[in-house]
């Protein structure tokens, strides 16, 4: 499953904009990916949605902050989610 996060302030990175990001489901091995490396907090938090999203870590850098919180809220809707019967 993916949901589509429409951006407030797109972002270039490499001559490409982005005006949208897809966000798959996380797994396990998401979290283990990161926690894994020896970054901080925040850094292993933007290779997490850059992993999520299948783009580089630049672009989520380049994400306003009000969008970035949007990726933040996604993810908890992800995590509490559950599948339909």
């Amino acid at each position: 499953m993916t949901d589509i996060i429409k951006l407030n302030f797109p972002v270039t990175v490499d001559a490409h904009e982005y005006a949208e990001l897809t966000m798959r489901r996380p797994k396990v091995r998401d979290r283990l990916m990161v926690d894994k490396t020896d970054l901080s907090e925040s850094e292993s938090e933007i290779r997490y949605f850059s992993n999520l999203c299948e783009v580089s870590p630049e672009v989520i850098e380049e994400l306003d902050w009000s969008d970035f919180v949007k990726l933040r809220e996604k993810l908890q809707a992800f995590l509490v989610s559950r599948p339909s019967v």
